[in-house]
């Protein structure tokens, strides 16, 4: 799989230090490993790697995010740990309900021996409080009114919000951002422009 992850980070230009290439592989064996056992993404081979992992480092470094993130609805650890590898961030705050995408998202932690991955097995719209964050992102997840409500409740005004999606906007972001080659787009606002 690791001439797999290089061919697809090749592919966006993306170049990383061999210590970073590792964590990402591990994480792909983990998910391709977990995935057989319960549904985390219907991807497979070069699409799971393109999409899950290449394509959340070229937004990443596009927005040149750095400092911490929340990932709602992160299940299958996409794009919040890639995000964490590739950018190096200081934390990831992965929020999932579901008790064996959790378990998943823990393992994957642990075997990365990242304690600045912290799952949060819940619903975003019933935490009652939240880590202070410069980024949340949203993949699999439509930003409903509930959920923008609870992003307002929980986050600054000025949390950047990137909405990682292949389907058509549901407002107007302050930025567009196109994956080359690809059908997947990452929209970002600022809470406040909802």
């Amino acid at each position: 799989m690791t001439s797999v992850l290089r061919e697809e980070l090749s592919r966006l230009n993306l170049q990383f230090a061999s210590e970073i290439e590792e964590k990402l592989a591990i994480y792909i064996g983990e998910l391709e490993r977990w995935n057989r056992k319960i549904n985390l993404t219907g991807l497979r081979g070069g699409e799971l790697v393109r999409r899950l992992v290449a394509e959340p480092c070229w937004i990443g470094q596009q927005l040149q995010m750095s400092g911490s993130l929340v990932d709602v609805g992160s299940g299958n650890g996409c794009p919040g740990i890639p995000l964490l590898v590739g950018r190096h961030l200081r934390a990831a705050h992965l929020v999932e309900a579901r008790v064996k995408r959790a378990a998943f998202l823990r393992h994957v932690a642990a075997r990365l021996g990242a304690e600045n991955i912290i799952v949060h097995k819940e619903r975003l719209e019933d935490m009652t409080a939240a880590p202070d964050v410069d980024w949340v992102t949203l993949q699999g997840v439509r930003p409903t009114a509930t959920l923008i409500e609870a992003l307002r409740r929980l986050f600054s005004s000025t949390t950047r919000v990137v909405w990682v999606t292949s389907v058509d906007s549901v407002m107007t972001p302050g930025t567009t951002i196109e994956v080359p080659e690809s059908n997947t787009v990452a929209e970002v606002f600022e809470l406040d422009q909802f």
